[in-house]
């Protein structure tokens, strides 16, 4: 096979060999001939023939070259009359063919076909030559060269490089190109073939009643496998489905008629707010057929202007109990579990968290409880986000269901926006774009808009707003009222955005139609797989929606922890999920074992299982446990002390409940509290910050307890002038906080400590947590969120709850006295006598 191509007034003669398997494959010619040409009387005629072999040149007698000319298939890249005309007078047949031109220039042939070849400045080049444009593109953007990944799976696409060269311009507009930033379409279902009618049900005609009137008449397809598989006969399910594919009605499927018959139907969620959420649900749906609702999630105590206090209600005459993992877990550690009797059915929503490494094996040791003490009580499983369900079905003996197919179609586009000016343009675009359309069902398109840090949620939310754009920033700082009244104006479609940290995902249930990540950070780390996918799982409910949207903005250049955000982006879309595992260090094993005893769900040796999971023996950690003094072993039976009953029930590790023992003589209740559980979401507020970052012309964190924060705040004597207010609010914390004669100051615990301190001084005055917010904003300019120091002092009722329990269980009853009172001032806000 020979190509011949004009290049000047010399035809190059290029063989490459046998014809087969030479479409579009790159190859070197075995030799180069050049053939000059002259005009005669009988046409053109081969002047002059050259081998050229490396640098060696080698005259060669034309004849030569018309015999090679005859043997082989001969390709034109191109019209060219003068070559047809020689070739013509010689009677040698030839054929045109697409030959890449960037090979011909580097010394190659490639012959393309149209399939596998793209024009480019009105040239065809072959796919490894596009490959290399695109390449040499993302080289001179400055760009991640993993996303070379991506533009390669859009040429493949699109069949089109200089499209895609466009997403390199300067002034390409993703919105104007949807195609060039689209990554991926997850399409819906079609529907169900057969589907299972309400009607048809083998349920109480009260119960359909209620299911007709919110609207669902016939079964969605997960709901329909589980009818299938045994969900109304108890067959204990794993439910492995998208998010808002109908899981959470498959547990009231079962549920509720076992309520209607006696049996009790309990809902577990991860979250407070969730298991609020579902309490007033179910409340409001199954009081009109007598069932009674009631709540357990053992928080939110403190009284507190704006926050949601809910109070555990009576659930000893309950037919529906809604509660948190740890709610009814401390039923089961206190050895009430009788309270629970007749239980029927439980089910375990967002059952991923087990892969959680503070609540998974707690979770993890929960179930395993409710198991052996209710062994006749159908267990549903729920979560959207499971790697590996066969493993976590197997390990619960619980029959798995899949579906994959999402309620609405996703599309999953990729930009990527130079600086922060341009993604902030982006964002207002899309969602404006977003909010103008509007669904088959009526509703707007509305916006999720996640970042990492609650800084840039107001920042972003603020930069919206003076666009024009009716957006609210979302984070757990902020007080309940206030979260619940953004909440209620993002279902009434007043806002068209929300901005929120990545971190309170698994709680927003905003119905979003477009989600948007701009940064792909969570607080100081990357997101995970599993997180990215629950995120992303938010954009478009059936119920409103015709389709999701998702819009991925990792900034070129943007790096964290030796990664590149755009790196991280094309890792998230082609990474399938992490697998959930529960992950046991030493103190959690003898933590879970103390709670199965103080349960009575382990009451002999012999009951003990060896779980390859711990990282120590069950012998082992009765050993530990009997050091303590927490458990007694008795010819065989296993009785926890007075102080086990105390520990397990205030879920603390052995080495926690030691120190509070310890310190009990030595210390008030209050000092061990603190000494625990000091405040840390403290931030210098956006004024003394930036005035600092300009003065100084360096960059450092916010976070007020950051070594670079201290570092700087500490050094009073170097400091530039600020504004007045400002550096009296400096001078403010160095005095009041940064006082001490530590050898590590300011790098020492004092700080931290002594802003606590102060917190709950003011907490014992009787102020409310939005007052202490005001007072340390107008006195030390640092932002303490009024939400934030709220569920501090809760957390820290639950430790003077704990060290209240081990001074009566140590017969130290001036400490259970003072424990008592502090509780009061507390949780009250009442001053302390």
């Amino acid at each position: 096979m020979i190509v011949l191509n004009r290049k000047k007034r010399i035809i190059e003669l290029l063989p490459i060999g046998k014809a087969k398997g030479a479409l579009n494959s790159r190859r070197r010619p075995l030799f180069q001939g050049h053939i000059r040409l002259t005009r005669t009387s009988k046409g053109p005629r081969i002047k002059r023939f050259i081998i050229k072999k490396g640098k060696k040149e080698k005259p060669t007698p034309p004849a030569e070259a018309i015999k090679l000319l005859r043997k082989q298939l001969i390709f034109l890249p191109r019209k060219d009359k003068e070559i047809e005309e020689f070739l013509e007078s010689l009677n040698i047949k030839n054929r045109y063919a697409r030959i890449c031109q960037h090979c011909l220039l580097e010394g190659y042939v490639t012959i393309i076909t149209p399939r596998s070849s793209f024009q480019y400045n009105k040239q065809w080049i072959c796919k490894q030559c596009a490959d290399e444009v695109i390449k040499r593109e993302i080289k001179y953007n400055r760009m991640d060269k993993t996303t070379f990944k991506n533009f390669k799976r859009l040429l493949q696409r699109t069949k089109d490089l200089e499209k895609v060269l466009k997403v390199f311009e300067p002034r390409f507009d993703p919105l104007k190109n949807p195609n060039l930033t689209l990554f991926d379409k997850i399409t819906s279902s079609t529907g169900e073939k057969n589907p299972i009618f309400v009607d048809e049900l083998q349920i109480p005609q009260r119960f359909k009643t209620i299911l007709k009137k919110h609207g669902n008449r016939k079964l969605l397809p997960v709901q329909k496998l589980a009818i299938e598989e045994g969900l109304l006969e108890g067959e204990d399910l794993l439910i492995v489905s998208a998010t808002a594919s109908g899981k959470t009605l498959i547990g009231e499927l079962a549920g509720i008629p076992k309520a209607l018959e006696g049996k009790r139907f309990m809902f577990l969620t991860p979250l407070v707010a969730l298991a609020n959420q579902k309490y007033h649900d179910f409340k409001s749906k199954y009081e009109k057929i007598g069932l009674k609702t009631a709540i357990k999630v053992g928080m939110n105590r403190v009284k507190a202007r704006g926050e949601l206090v809910i109070p555990d209600t009576d659930i000893k005459g309950a037919d529906i109990i809604v509660g948190t993992y740890e709610g009814i877990d401390f039923i089961l550690r206190s050895n009430k579990s009788n309270i629970l009797k007749e239980l029927g059915v439980v089910v375990i929503d967002e059952i991923h968290t087990l892969d959680d490494e503070e609540r998974g094996s707690r979770l993890n040791g929960m179930i395993s409880r409710l198991k052996r003490i209710f062994p006749e009580a159908q267990i549903i499983a729920l979560s959207a986000t499971i790697d590996n369900p066969k493993e976590i079905a197997s390990e619960f003996n619980l029959k798995l269901i899949e579906y994959d197919k999402r309620p609405v179609t996703l599309e999953r586009h990729l930009a990527f926006p130079r600086n922060e000016e341009e993604k902030k343009d982006l964002i207002t675009r899309l969602t404006t774009r977003e909010f103008k359309n509007i669904s088959n069902k009526g509703f707007h398109g509305q916006s999720i808009i996640f970042t990492n840090s609650r800084r840039k949620t107001r920042l972003i939310a603020d930069y919206l707003q003076r666009r024009g754009i009716k957006a609210e920033a979302y984070h757990a700082g902020l007080p309940y009222r206030q979260r619940r009244k953004i909440e209620k104006k993002f279902a009434s479609q007043q806002l068209a955005a929300v901005v929120t940290t990545a971190a309170l995902a698994a709680g927003v249930d905003f119905p979003a139609s477009q989600v948007i990540f701009e940064t792909l950070l969570m607080g100081n780390r990357w997101i995970t797989p599993n997180e990215f996918s629950q995120m992303l799982g938010r954009a478009g409910r059936p119920s409103y929606h015709d389709r999701g949207i998702v819009y991925l903005l990792p900034e070129v250049g943007m790096s964290f922890d030796g990664e590149t955000e755009e790196s991280k982006a094309i890792e998230l879309l082609e990474t399938s999920l992490d697998p959930v595992n529960v992950y046991y260090t030493k103190e959690d094993v003898t933590e879970q074992l103390l709670a199965d005893i103080s349960s009575g769900a382990i009451k002999n040796i012999k009951d003990l299982e060896e779980k390859p999971t711990w990282p120590i023996s069950p012998k082992e950690a009765l050993e530990i446990l009997e050091s303590y003094g927490l458990i007694i072993e008795d010819d065989g039976r296993l009785k926890v002390t007075d102080y086990g009953m105390a520990v397990s029930k205030s879920f603390l590790k052995c080495e926690e409940a030691d120190y509070i023992k310890e310190n009990l003589d030595s210390m008030n209740p209050l000092e061990i509290a603190l000494s625990m559980e000091p405040f840390e979401n403290a931030y210098l507020s956006n004024r003394l910050h930036n005035q600092l970052t300009h003065r100084l012309k360096v960059k450092f964190s916010n976070k007020l307890f950051a070594d670079s924060t201290l570092d700087i705040i500490s050094n009073g004597d170097n400091i530039i002038k600020l504004d007045e207010k400002l550096q009296e609010a400096l001078i403010n914390i160095q005095i009041d906080f940064l006082s001490c004669e530590c050898k590590e100051r300011p790098f020492c615990d004092c700080i931290q400590d002594k802003l606590s301190e102060y917190i709950v001084k003011m907490r014992l005055r009787g102020k409310d947590p939005a007052d202490i917010s005001r007072l340390l904003l107008k006195r030390y300019q640092i932002q303490a969120y009024s939400g934030d120091i709220f569920n501090w002092l809760d957390s820290l009722l639950r430790i003077l709850e704990s060290i209240k329990r081990i001074a009566s269980a140590s017969q130290k009853h001036d400490k259970v006295k003072e424990s008592s009172i502090i509780l009061q001032a507390i949780e009250t806000g009442e001053k302390c006598p």
